[in-house]
């Protein structure tokens, strides 16, 4: 049978179709190559002009910083906000599509700092932009958006997790605990290959949660601004120094308010200085005087233990040694992320010399706390060799252990160490050179801006100073013991028990008080023991 002849549409379908083709390729080809040419205009268009805003020479260098993560802090009154708000709107502009996030630490703050600024730049409406008042976005003809947002706790932060940034804008970021924007910048990321990721634009004054945080990411590896360094991950961080001279348009009178500031906050809102903050909870430390380079300790000298607890914040422990005379020495810290419980003690006690004695270890009470059918953590420890004591966090004993903490860190007489240096006194807390977190933290950690001022701000990073106070809490009243003319017969009762758990005592020549004896090796005048 023959087979039938084609249909003149058949025939004809294919060419039609192939052409068709063609044609829509041209049109995307035409398409991307007027996008293409919109981008390249977009990119040499003069938004500062536009905008009617002139950077300072100390703004421009911001302005033309390439590195992934910058840093424009300092004094007051240098123009970061202003930068932040004109980089992010210059951003939305060259870049079509673009996802830009703005935050600081509550809508209070937002308010009157970043959406003042750009309140005071009309919206970008000279660029075609269109202002979102409910939503706090603003839109840009070419796709791109800038979204403004207040995150003050990892929950507020939370609520962004679904979220693409492709730049990070944080105006005073050090006022920000620093989860807070760990979190955020793990939302930075692109999923179209023509939309860059572009990085993290911050602006901040000295203090605050975040300012060790900040001290340690941007200020000190770039020494103070003089470098830039590339951080684990390969990313460029920056630091550029602003100063209220920096800024020629500061309105006089708001440069001697600033002058007249009490010295703290003059050395971090009129100089920048970042090293010495207002709010700063231990401005007594100080490295040429409580850090000393590790030496020997004897033997004999009582050992103890401050540990806290974390897993995805850091668990934290330090070893400290009593001296004769009521000093402590902090000799050795362990201070990691992500270690399990069990870890935890065999760390412990890897880290310990053999011989090492340790006689009390101080935890926090909540490694005591249940949760379902699992163990407690300082079971757990207990299975695995390392036995704990409660530091005992009743009412007010936060505000009791930070002052504890300044008592130590106040001078005595010299130890005989520093003796030999020529000196008359020395602090009655003693740091080893690689006691490394716990000086940071003690020398960045700030007073809290919420419930008792005389607490530290609980969002900062406070592990290591934690550990501490759970040590010196529980060593008794300081190195100042009093000494007892008769032992008491029940140590646990009367005068004694007023003390603290660490007394001294003044034996009678028979030394016939059994208490007081110390590991069967008999009475040291002059040394301390633990009450039973």
């Amino acid at each position: 049978m023959p087979s039938k002849p084609p249909s003149p549409t058949s025939t004809n379908s294919s060419p039609l179709l192939t052409l068709k083709l063609k044609r829509l390729h041209e049109l995307k080809e035409l398409q991307a190559e007027v996008q293409r040419r919109e981008a390249d205009r977009l990119r040499h268009i003069d938004v500062f002009g536009k905008l009617g805003y002139v950077p300072t020479p100390r703004q421009q260098e911001f302005h033309d910083a390439t590195e992934f993560d910058v840093l424009f802090g300092g004094s007051a009154g240098g123009g970061k906000t202003v930068s932040l708000i004109t980089e992010g709107i210059r951003a939305c502009v060259r870049y079509p599509g673009i996802r830009v996030g703005a935050f600081r630490r509550t809508y209070g703050e937002l308010k009157e700092s970043l959406l003042a600024e750009l309140a005071n730049y009309s919206y970008a409406t000279a660029l075609g932009a269109s202002w979102n008042g409910t939503e706090y976005e603003l839109r840009f003809p070419n796709g791109s958006l800038m979204m403004f947002r207040y995150a003050e706790s990892v929950k507020d932060a939370s609520r962004r997790q679904g979220g693409q940034y492709q730049l990070l804008i944080f105006d005073e970021r050090a006022l920000a605990p620093p989860d807070v924007c760990s979190f955020l910048e793990s939302r930075l990321r692109s999923g179209r290959a023509d939309i860059p990721v572009i990085g993290i634009r911050s602006g901040t004054n000295p203090g605050g949660p975040g300012h060790g945080a900040v001290k340690v990411r941007y200020i000190q590896p770039t020494n103070y601004g003089k470098s830039v360094v590339t951080d684990d991950r390969g990313r460029t961080v920056r630091f550029i120094p602003s100063k209220l001279a920096d800024n020629p348009h500061v309105n006089p009178e708001y440069a001697a308010d600033l002058k007249a500031l009490p010295e703290k906050l003059r050395a971090a809102f009129l100089d920048g200085d970042w090293d010495v903050f207002a709010g700063m909870m231990f401005p007594e430390l100080k490295r040429d005087r409580h850090v000393v380079e590790p030496i020997e300790l004897p033997a004999t000298w009582r050992r103890y233990n401050g540990i806290d607890w974390g897993f995805a914040a850091p668990w934290a422990v330090l070893w400290a040694a009593v001296d004769e005379d009521g000093r402590v020495w902090v000799y050795r810290e362990l201070y990691q992320r992500q270690v399990g419980e069990a870890e935890q003690a065999r760390r412990i006690l890897a880290a310990e010399s053999p011989g090492e004695h340790i006689a009390v270890r101080y935890a926090d009470d909540a490694m005591w706390a249940t949760r379902g059918d699992a163990k407690a953590i300082a079971s757990v420890y207990a299975d695995n060799g390392v036995h704990l004591s409660p530091a005992g966090k009743g009412a007010g004993s936060r505000v009791t252990g930070w002052q504890r903490v300044r008592s130590y860190l106040g001078e005595g007489p010299a130890c005989p160490h520093h003796r030999a240096m020529g000196w008359e006194t020395c602090p009655l807390l003693h740091l080893f050179s690689t006691v490394t977190e716990l000086y940071r933290e003690l020398s960045d950690l700030p007073h809290a801006t919420k419930g008792d001022p005389e607490d530290a701000d609980t969002t900062s990073d406070d592990h290591g100073a934690d550990a501490l106070r759970y040590a010196l809490a529980n060593l008794g009243t300081g190195p100042e013991f009093v000494i007892l003319d008769e032992p008491a017969a029940d140590p646990a009762a009367g005068q004694v028990a007023t003390l603290g758990p660490t007394v001294a005592y003044r034996p009678p020549d028979d030394a016939s008080a059994e208490w007081w004896l110390d590991d069967d090796e008999g009475p040291r005048p002059g040394g301390t023991v633990q009450v039973p």
